[in-house]
C-alpha cells in the first residue's frame, strides 16, 4: 500500500472509531450537532464538485462560499424562529398571522420531503451504479423505486423507527469517509503526479451568465439540512438547538471550502457532460480504493437521510391533517409521490427541483421571522429577513438544472 492509502485507511478507521465511541455518542452537544451536520454534508457533498467544476471551473470555490453564506443567513432566520416564534406559536389561536404562515411552511415542507426522499434514493442508486460500472439511468430509477417501495412498505406495516436506530452508524460512516477523502486529497495534492496541476483549471474558459446564476440557484440543496434542528424541540431546548445549528453550519461550510480547494487538480476531469456521480469515478485516479470508501459512506448517508425524511414527512402529514391521515398511511402517500417524482424527472433535474422545494420552505420560514420581528418591533431584522425571503423565493422560481 502507498502512503496515501495508509493515510486514507487510518483516517477512516480512527474517525469511525471516535464517532461511534460511547463518550462521543453520549455527548449532548455532539448529538444535537451531528443531525444537521450530517444532513448538510449528506445532501449533496459529492454531487457539488462535478456539477459546479464542470460549469464554472475554479469559480466553484467562490460559488460554494456564496451558497454556504446564504444558507447561514437563512439559518439565522430559523434560529430566530426557534428563539422567538416557537413560544408565540404555542399559545397562538387558529387564524393568527404567524401561525398561519407557519402552517403553510409546514405544508411546503411536506412537499419538499416528498422530493427529498426521491432525491436521496436516486443519488444512492447513482453512486451504487457508478461504482459497479453501470450507466443506464433507467436501471438507477428501478433501484431507487425498489428502495422507496421497501422503505414505505416497512413504514406502513411496522414503522421505521427501528431502522432509524442505525442512523448513528450510517452517519458516522459517512463522516469518517469524508474525513478519509479530505486526507487523501491533501496527500495527493502535496505530491501531485506529473499529469496533474494546481493551475490547469485556471486555463479553462467558462461563461458566467444569467443561466449560470440560475443553475447555481438550483444547487441550494447541497447546503440543505440545517433546518432539522427546528423540529428537534422534543429532544433539546432552544439554546441547544440554536448553538447546534450554528456549529453544524460553520463546520460544514469549512468542510465544503476545504473540499473544493483540495479538489482543484481534478477540476479538468469534469466536463459539461459530467453526471452527478462522476466524483466516484474521478477519485479513482487518486487511489483505486477511494471510490469504494467514498461510495460506501455516501450510500449509507443517502439511505439514512431518506429514512429520516420519510419519518419526518409522515409525522408532518399526520400533524397537519389533525390525525385524519395517520403516520403509517402517510408512508403510502410518500411512496406514491416519490415514485412519481423519480420517473418524471432525471437525476440532474431532481437536484434543481429539490433545491427549489426547500428554497420555498426557507422563504416561508423567513416570512415567519419577518412577522415575529415586526411584532417585536425589530425593524432591522424584519428588513433582513424580508430580503432573505425575497432571495429564497427567487431561488424557488428561477433555479434550473445543469444545461438549463
Amino acid at each position: 500500500m502507498s502512503f496515501l492509502d495508509i493515510a486514507m485507511v487510518s483516517t477512516l478507521v480512527v474517525a469511525f472509531a471516535i464517532l461511534v465511541s460511547p463518550p462521543v455518542r453520549r455527548n449532548t452537544r455532539w448529538a444535537a450537532t451531528v443531525t444537521p451536520l450530517a444532513s448538510i454534508i449528506g445532501s449533496g457533498f459529492l454531487v457539488s464538485v462535478p456539477l459546479m467544476a464542470s460549469a464554472i471551473g475554479v469559480w466553484a470555490i467562490a460559488a460554494v462560499v456564496a451558497l454556504t453564506g446564504l444558507a447561514y443567513l437563512v439559518g439565522g432566520a430559523i434560529r430566530y424562529n426557534i428563539r422567538y416564534a416557537e413560544p408565540l406559536l404555542e399559545g397562538a389561536k387558529p387564524g393568527h398571522v404567524i401561525k398561519s404562515i407557519e402552517t403553510v411552511s409546514q405544508i411546503v415542507l411536506i412537499g419538499a420531503y416528498f422530493i427529498s426522499v426521491s432525491y436521496y434514493l436516486v443519488l444512492l442508486a447513482a453512486f451504487g451504479m457508478k461504482l459497479l460500472g453501470y450507466t443506464d439511468p433507467n436501471l438507477g430509477k428501478v433501484v431507487a423505486s425498489v428502495i422507496v417501495a421497501a422503505i414505505c412498505l416497512v413504514g406502513a406495516v411496522r414503522g421505521l423507527h427501528g431502522v432509524e436506530k442505525a442512523e448513528t452508524f450510517t452517519v458516522s460512516a459517512n463522516l469518517a469517509a469524508i474525513a478519509a477523502l479530505l486526507v487523501s486529497l491533501l496527500v495527493f495534492g502535496l505530491a501531485l503526479p506529473s499529469d496533474y496541476s494546481w493551475t490547469a483549471a485556471l486555463d479553462e474558459q467558462h461563461t458566467f451568465d444569467w443561466d449560470t446564476l440560475r443553475f447555481l440557484m438550483g444547487l441550494l440543496i447541497i447546503v440543505q439540512g440545517f433546518e432539522t434542528t427546528r423540529f428537534m424541540g422534543d429532544l433539546y431546548d432552544a439554546d441547544t438547538r440554536i448553538s447546534a445549528m450554528r456549529r453544524a453550519q460553520i463546520s460544514s461550510s469549512l468542510v465544503y471550502l476545504i473540499f473544493f480547494i483540495l479538489a482543484v487538480p481534478l477540476y479538468p476531469m469534469f466536463t459539461s457532460g459530467t453526471d452527478v456521480a462522476a466524483f466516484i469515478g474521478v477519485v479513482g485516479h487518486v487511489s483505486p480504493w477511494l471510490p469504494f470508501v467514498v461510495a460506501g459512506g455516501a450510500i449509507a448517508s443517502q439511505f439514512s437521510a431518506a429514512v429520516a425524511d420519510s419519518i419526518g414527512g409522515s409525522g408532518l402529514i399526520s400533524e397537519t391533517t389533525h390525525r385524519h391521515v395517520n403516520a403509517r398511511h402517510a408512508y403510502v402517500l410518500i411512496g406514491a409521490v416519490s415514485l412519481l417524482v423519480i420517473w418524471a424527472t432525471d437525476v440532474v433535474s431532481l437536484v434543481a427541483l429539490a433545491s427549489r422545494a426547500f428554497a420555498l420552505f426557507y422563504a416561508m420560514q423567513c416570512m415567519v421571522a419577518v412577522a415575529v420581528a415586526r411584532e417585536r418591533g425589530d425593524r432591522g431584522r424584519a428588513a433582513l429577513f424580508g430580503t432573505l425571503a425575497a432571495v429564497a423565493f427567487a431561488v424557488a422560481l428561477l433555479g434550473i438544472p445543469a444545461g438549463g
